[in-house]
C-alpha cells in the first residue's frame, strides 16, 4: 500500500511540474515566455511576452512543420534587436501546420524558453482570390481606403486629385500654407467640389467597418496583433478626421492667396550655369492666359512666351534668357506683373511671401524655411552705401544666426533667449564692388557648424530698397515709413496711443498648460473688425479662427485642439480695428504639454 502511495505521489508531482509556469531543464527555464501565433493568408506573426527582469541579449526562433519533424532555427536576433518581441514568418506553405518556440539568452548565459513540449502553432489561412498589394504601414492603407470612400461620393472626380488632397493629411500643419506648399495648383478647382461637398461625410460611422476585410489580409504585414490593430486604426481615424476639417476650414484662405497671384508667376531664376540665364515660370490660371500677350523683358529686350506649347502636362516650365540680363520682368498685356533679379552663380526661388531663397529644386511655397528669428525690415541706400537691417523673433537660444554680404559676415546676431518678441536693428556702411552682384544673406548655423542660407536679398546698384514684413514675420511689403527696433506698422494714420479706445479684454486660456484642448475667451467692448489666430514660438501662424471679419460687441469663446501640433509654447493673438484708428493687437502665451 505504501509502495502504491509513493508511485501516486511521484506521478502527481511529475504532472504538476509539467503544468507549472516554469520548468527547469539544465540551465534553461521553460514556460517563462508566453508565445502567441496569429494566422494570415501570406504569413504567420509570432508575438511573445517575457518578464521585465529578463535582460535579453539574444533571441532565437525555432520552428517545425508537423508534430513529427525536428525543430530548426529560423531566426536569430542579436542584442541590437533584443527589444523586438515580434517575428513575421513569411516562408510558410499552405496546408501545413507549424509549431514554434522562442528562446532568449540573457547576459549571464541563462536561457529562457516558451513551451516547446506543448508549442504554439499556426497555419496559413485561405489565400485571397486577388494578388495582395503591399503597404508600408496601416496609415498608408488607411489613406487608400479614404481615397476610395471619397471617390464613391464624388464619382466624377479623378483619383489623382483625391490622392493629392489626402496626401496633405500626412503633412505638417493644417493651414493655408499646407495647401500652397504641398498641393498642385492646377488641381485647386477640382478640389473645391470634393472639399465643399455638403452631401458627403467621409468619416461617418461606417468608415471603420470597411477595414474588417483588410485586417486578416494585412494585420500581420504591419506586425500588429489584434488589439494593436484596433488601437492604431482608431488613432488614425481620429487624427485624419480632425486634420481633414482643419484643412477644409483653411481651403478658402488658400484659394484667396492663389487668386491674388497673377495668372503666371516667376518661380525661380538661375545665372552663370552653362553660360545661360534660366527662368522658371509657374502657370496659376492657364485659361486666363489664353487670350493674353505674355513676354519676359529686360529694358528694351523681350522674349515672347507661348504657354500652350511649353506647358505640356506640367504647370512649371523653363525659359532661357540672354546671359547679360541682370533681372527679368514678366509682362501680361504690357503690364508688369512680376519680377526677379538674377544672382550670379546662384539658383534662387521666390516664395509667395516675396522672399528669395536658394534652392536646386524650386517649387511653389508660401514662405522660406521656418526659423525662430527672421529678417523683418530692410532699408538700402545705394548712393550712400548704407544699409539698415532689422531682425525679429522669439529667440529660444537653440540656433545661431549671422548676416553676410557677398559671403563675408557683417553681423553675428546677439540675442537673449526670451518668450517675448524681440526687434533688433543695426546700420552698416558697405564698401561694395560695383562690378559684381552684391548679395545680403541671412544664415543659420546647421550641421557641422556650417551656416545655411535662409534668405537672400540682392542689393541693386541703382535702386534703393525699403521693405518690411507686415504683419511681423509675414510677407514683404514696400515700407513708406520705417519702424526699426519696434513692431512694423501699416500705412494707416498712426494716432497717439492715448487716443486708441479700449476695444477688448483677452483672458488667459483655460486650462493652461493643457494637453489637447483649451478654451480662449475675450470680451469685445465695441463693434470691430477682428483677426484671431494662434502662432507658434517662431511667430508662424498655426490656426486662423477669423481673418478680418466683423464682430459685434459681446463675449466670445473659441476651443483650440492642438493634438496635431508638437508640444511647446504657442500664442493666441487678437487684432482689432475700428475706423479711424490703428489696429490694437494683444497676445497671450499658452503652453501645450502632451
Amino acid at each position: 500500500m505504501l509502495k502504491k502511495l509513493i508511485y501516486i505521489l511521484f506521478y502527481f508531482g511529475l504532472i504538476c511540474n509539467l503544468w507549472s509556469e516554469t520548468i527547469y531543464l539544465g540551465n534553461a527555464k521553460i514556460n517563462s515566455i508566453d508565445l502567441d501565433i496569429y494566422d494570415g493568408p501570406k504569413s504567420l506573426l509570432l508575438n511573445w511576452i517575457f518578464p521585465d527582469t529578463i535582460q535579453s541579449k539574444e533571441t532565437k526562433i525555432f520552428r517545425k512543420s508537423g508534430s513529427d519533424s525536428e525543430y530548426e532555427l529560423v531566426a536569430n536576433f542579436l542584442e541590437s534587436k533584443s527589444e523586438n518581441n515580434k517575428y513575421l514568418d513569411d516562408s510558410c506553405k499552405n496546408s501545413v501546420r507549424y509549431f514554434y518556440y522562442v528562446e532568449i539568452v540573457d547576459a549571464s548565459g541563462n536561457i529562457y524558453k516558451s513551451d516547446n513540449l506543448r508549442p504554439s502553432f499556426g497555419a496559413l489561412t485561405k489565400p485571397p482570390k486577388v494578388l495582395l498589394k503591399s503597404y508600408n504601414d496601416l496609415w498608408e492603407l488607411f489613406v487608400v481606403v479614404l481615397n476610395n470612400s471619397i471617390l464613391k461620393s464624388n464619382p466624377e472626380a479623378k483619383y489623382e486629385h483625391i490622392h493629392a488632397i489626402t496626401n496633405l493629411l500626412s503633412k505638417q500643419g493644417s493651414n493655408k500654407n499646407t495647401w500652397i506648399d504641398n498641393f498642385p495648383t492646377q488641381y485647386l478647382n477640382d478640389a473645391k467640389s470634393i472639399i465643399e461637398n455638403q452631401d458627403a461625410n467621409y468619416f461617418d460611422n461606417n468608415f471603420l467597418d470597411q477595414f474588417q476585410k483588410y485586417e486578416e489580409l494585412h494585420r500581420n504585414q504591419f506586425l500588429l496583433i489584434p488589439s494593436e490593430w484596433d488601437s492604431e486604426l482608431k488613432s488614425n481615424f481620429i487624427f485624419a478626421k480632425e486634420k481633414w476639417f482643419l484643412l477644409k476650414d483653411s481651403f478658402e484662405d488658400c484659394k484667396k492667396i492663389i487668386g491674388g497671384l497673377p495668372p503666371a508667376f516667376i518661380l525661380a531664376a538661375e545665372k552663370g550655369f552653362d553660360d545661360k540665364n534660366k527662368v522658371k515660370l509657374l502657370v496659376v490660371d492657364l485659361e486666363m492666359l489664353s487670350q493674353k500677350k505674355v513676354n519676359l523683358s529686360y529694358f528694351g529686350e523681350s522674349i515672347e512666351v507661348d504657354f500652350f506649347h511649353a506647358l505640356a502636362s506640367k504647370p512649371v516650365f523653363s525659359i532661357n534668357t540672354p546671359n547679360d540680363w541682370d533681372f527679368v520682368k514678366l509682362n501680361i498685356d504690357d503690364l508688369e506683373v512680376d519680377r526677379i533679379d538674377f544672382i550670379n552663380k546662384k539658383k534662387v526661388m521666390k516664395t509667395v511671401a516675396q522672399e528669395i531663397v536658394m534652392t536646386d529644386k524650386p517649387h511653389l511655397t508660401m514662405s522660406k524655411e521656418n526659423s525662430e528669428v527672421w529678417l523683418n525690415e530692410l532699408y538700402w541706400n545705394p548712393i550712400t552705401s548704407n544699409i539698415t537691417v532689422e531682425v525679429a523673433g522669439i529667440y529660444t537660444g537653440l540656433n545661431s544666426y549671422i548676416i553676410s554680404i557677398d559671403g563675408e559676415e557683417i553681423w553675428s546676431l546677439d540675442l537673449n533667449p526670451s518668450f517675448d518678441m524681440q526687434y533688433i536693428d543695426s546700420t552698416f556702411n558697405l564698401k561694395l564692388d560695383s562690378m559684381i552682384d552684391n548679395v545680403l544673406e541671412f544664415k543659420v548655423k546647421g550641421e557641422n557648424n556650417n551656416y545655411r542660407s535662409l534668405e537672400v536679398v540682392k542689393l541693386l546698384k541703382e535702386e534703393s530698397i525699403s521693405n518690411h514684413r507686415f504683419p511681423d514675420g509675414e510677407s514683404w511689403r514696400k515700407a513708406s515709413k520705417n519702424s526699426f527696433g519696434s513692431k512694423n506698422i501699416d500705412k494707416k494714420t498712426i494716432m497717439d496711443s492715448s487716443l486708441i479706445p479700449e476695444l477688448f479684454v483677452l483672458y488667459q486660456n483655460y486650462p493652461n498648460p493643457f494637453n489637447s484642448n483649451t478654451r480662449i475667451s475675450f470680451d469685445l467692448l465695441q463693434d470691430a473688425t477682428l483677426s484671431l489666430y494662434v502662432t507658434d514660438a517662431t511667430g508662424r501662424i498655426k490656426t486662423i479662427f477669423s481673418d478680418q471679419e466683423f464682430y459685434n460687441s459681446g463675449k466670445y469663446s473659441f476651443d483650440w485642439n492642438a493634438e496635431i501640433f508638437s508640444t511647446g509654447v504657442y500664442f493666441f493673438t487678437i487684432n482689432a480695428e475700428i475706423d479711424g484708428y490703428a489696429s490694437v493687437v494683444f497676445s497671450r502665451k499658452m503652453i501645450y504639454l502632451k
